[in-house]
């Protein structure tokens, strides 16, 4: 009922007073009805036989009296109330206690440009046409202003506030204080919170304003976001979806910039892939991109050509970093509709060189050396410093030192080393294992293996097994055969067969598997296999590390009988075993020590030693703002042992204010009189660059066509319009009250008299 007298009057204040009046003719028709002591008299006798000849007539004219009286005041009280006919006329700012909660979209897309600022302005605009129009309706009118970005964070002044002109006065600077972010749209986690905050909102009518650009990929393939906006419309809550711009438009994003920055060492090349997609509907021509290394423009111009609508496109470059610091990539192309996606930021740890350990169970260690000649034939040209060492000294290496470690024909490993080279993988390390003569594979299979998650991802037989060529018909096809892996791409892909020069005579195969015992670890992928379709090179995750096996020998091995294991280290193939060796490292190398790759809003986050470093940390961002921050200690639950850092000694550093995309300069003062600096860099999200406008008829589809949600196009206000928009049935009113006051009148004097 409160529903209905809200939609048909506009002040439904005065509708409840007026109930009330309408029993005021009733009361005076009972109380003239009441029935009096008889006295009977010589003429009542004449009296009573004219009331009885009249008495059906007289009752109907009283009846009829009573109505026109109880139509009177029904007539006043809905010209006070301002009644309307159709409730699609009535105005947005009415007598009733509202609440409008207007939800801002402030995510990238809306810095896209056009010919009056932002979309973002237009946004603005619009809140102004709200606040103007309410604050000349202010009775019960309460507004409040939500951001999409942090819908749960209030907005001093903005909240829950009295719609009036003191609030429009104010809204202009207030307005102009809000910036638009450089983060991702989040339109149902805003709608959501927006619906929660209503729940215990007493207000008679809520009224919900979404301002956005409404792309898309935000209000189309995600279904959550209508979703939302339905269980706000089931929520009694009236809601209008404002347009900010009509037509899709042309942009061009930087959507990756990276590369195996693992193995970034001074002074040596490094290989970087940029990625560009085309967001618009058409062919983008003629695209470049410049490079900048630590602010400084390089010679070297990206030539991108022509990309597709739709597609993108990614191309290679190399980069050298001379010293050993931290180091900053910056890819910008020219500017288009949505500037702050044209650029992409990269930053680098570069190291001196790259440390490898090799352990190696042959006599004199003969087999490492093979690899390390690959990899560290001269540190200059590939980055990487090669320490040799035997599996007894692998029990006092410090392990967390290395960034890849080979376990070449080791017989076994002491417990404790296990120990440490499981916590070693587990937590980021890479582990490279070659097979030899040496290994004891009852060890391998007991303590190595396990089917649940493996160090070792393999159980094998007892004994290696000589390669039959003649097998299955294979003897035209080499013995090596790589599958679909990026780390035999360079040899697959070259011209002369490569492969075809490796010979593989001996290898450990697979044991048998059984219901009880299998031979295999779960997420194992084979990268290679022998011409008998027997596997030789598989990879498997542990923890965060990544295990790289090869089940042969990593050099030119000879078994009694004087059979070489394998050819590929000294062969007519040698050369592309370096090559094969370097590319192994790069897949396997760990890579929890690259730089985080973050997006706007991400905190920064990681962990000092304090007793390195002191807890001040100075932060410069890439707007040249400096700020101070402590590090803290870290948080650790009551009864916690689990605790990563016991003793305390590790302080965490988390900074907040990210939003603008670009490096973050952190300064480390150390406890000795020095300071250290790290880099970070903060990109855009790249799905923000797609532009494509989600159509009208689009979103009345989603929502249904039983659906009330109003949908209005960019620059149209007459939703929000203030004037009385019941002025015909007022006008109707005024002509009906006098007519019912003749007509009682009339009455009353005919029904004053008796026959």
């Amino acid at each position: 009922m409160s529903s209905w007298i809200l939609q048909h009057f506009l002040n439904p204040s005065f509708f409840w007073a007026g109930m009330a009046l309408v029993a005021a003719p009733i009361i005076i028709h009972l109380i003239n009805r009441l029935r009096y002591k008889r006295v009977r008299f010589a003429a009542m006798d004449f009296l009573l036989a004219s009331q009885k000849r009249n008495q059906r007539r007289i009752l109907i004219e009283q009846l009829l009296l009573l109505l026109l009286r109880i139509l009177l005041i029904l007539a006043i009280v809905a010209l006070l109330a301002r009644m309307i006919l159709d409730p699609s006329q009535l105005s947005l700012f009415q007598g009733a206690k509202s609440h409008h909660v207007v939800v801002i979209d402030d995510s990238l897309s809306m810095q896209q440009r056009t010919a009056d600022g932002t979309v973002f302005d237009t946004a603005k605009e619009v809140v102004r046409r709200l606040v103007a129009e309410g604050a000349d309706s202010p009775q019960s009118q309460i507004f409040t202003l939500v951001r999409m970005s942090a819908p749960s964070t209030t907005l001093s002044g903005l909240s829950e506030v009295q719609l009036n002109s003191d609030l429009l006065v104010e809204l202009t600077d207030r307005l102009d204080a809000i910036k638009c972010t450089h983060q991702a749209a989040q339109p149902d986690r805003a709608l959501d919170v927006v619906l929660e905050r209503l729940t215990a909102d007493r207000s008679a009518v809520r009224h919900v304003h979404v301002i956005s650009d409404f792309r898309e990929l935000n209000w189309i393939e995600s279904k959550s976001a209508i979703a939302s906006l339905k269980a706000l419309e089931s929520a009694d809550t009236n809601v209008n979806l404002v347009k900010c711009v009509e037509d899709s438009t042309e942009n061009l994003s930087v959507t990756q910039l990276g590369g195996k920055v693992e193995v970034a060492a001074a002074g040596v090349p490094v290989t970087l892939e940029a990625t560009i997609q085309n967001q618009g509907v058409r062919t983008a021509s003629d695209v470049r991109a410049d490079v900048f290394l630590d602010g400084t423009r390089t010679p070297r111009t990206i030539d991108f050509q022509d990309i597709a609508p739709g597609e993108q496109t990614s191309r290679r470059f190399d980069v050298v970093f001379e010293t050993a610091e931290h180091h900053q990539v910056d890819l910008r192309i020219r500017d288009d509709a949505l500037e702050p996606d044209n650029f992409r930021f990269l930053t680098v740890d570069v190291p001196q060189e790259i440390p490898v350990l090799i352990v190696d169970g042959s006599p004199g260690t003969e087999q490492a050396l093979y690899v390390a000649d690959a990899l560290a034939a001269d540190t200059s040209v590939t980055g990487f410093s090669v320490d040799v060492q035997t599996p007894d000294d692998l029990r006092r290496t410090p392990l967390e030192n290395f960034d890849l470690i080979y376990l070449i024909n080791v017989p076994e490993i002491a417990p404790d080393a296990l120990i440490a080279l499981t916590d070693y993988v587990s937590n980021g390390g890479g582990l490279v294992w070659y097979l030899g003569d040496s290994i004891r594979p009852a060890f391998y299979n007991e303590k190595l293996f396990q089917p649940e998650a493996s160090l070792f991802p393999v159980r094998i037989e007892v004994a290696p097994r000589e390669l039959n060529r003649d097998e299955n018909g294979s003897t035209a096809q080499p013995d090596l055969v790589p599958a679909e892996s990026p780390l035999f791409q360079l040899l697959t892909d070259a011209e002369v067969p490569i492969l075809d020069l490796v010979f593989v005579n001996l290898y450990f195969p697979m044991a048998s598997a059984s219901t009880d015992l299998p031979n295999i670890a779960p997420d194992v992928s084979v990268l290679a296999r022998l011409k008998n379709d027997a596997p030789v090179f598989l990879e498997h995750r542990f923890g965060r590390g990544r295990v790289v096996t090869c089940l042969t020998s990593a050099g030119p091995l000879v078994n009694p009988q004087g059979t070489v294991w394998t050819n590929w280290a000294n062969g007519p193939a040698s050369f592309s075993f370096a090559v094969f060796q370097l590319e192994l490292a790069k897949h396997v190398i760990r890579q929890d020590r690259s730089l985080p790759a973050l997006e706007s809003g991400q905190p920064i986050e990681f962990k000092l030693n304090q007793a390195f470093y002191q807890p001040d940390v100075e932060v410069l961002s890439p707007s040249d703002q400096i700020d101070r921050i402590q590090a803290t200690p870290p948080a650790q639950e009551e009864g916690d042992s689990n605790s990563s850092d016991p003793d305390g000694t590790l302080f965490n550093v988390i900074y907040r204010n990210t939003d603008q995309p670009g490096i973050y300069s952190f300064g480390l003062a150390t406890q000795q009189p020095g300071r250290e600096e790290r880099l970070y860099a903060v990109n855009v999200p790249p799905s923000e660059g797609a532009l494509a406008i989600a159509e009208t008829d689009a979103l009345k589809n989603e929502l249904g066509l039983e659906s009330t949600i109003q949908i209005h196009s960019v620059g149209t206000y007459d939703w929000i319009r203030n004037e009385s928009p019941g002025s015909e049935i007022r006008w109707l009113l005024l002509l009906l009250i006098p007519l019912l006051c003749i007509a009682e009148q009339f009455l009353a004097s005919r029904l004053s008299y008796v026959d």
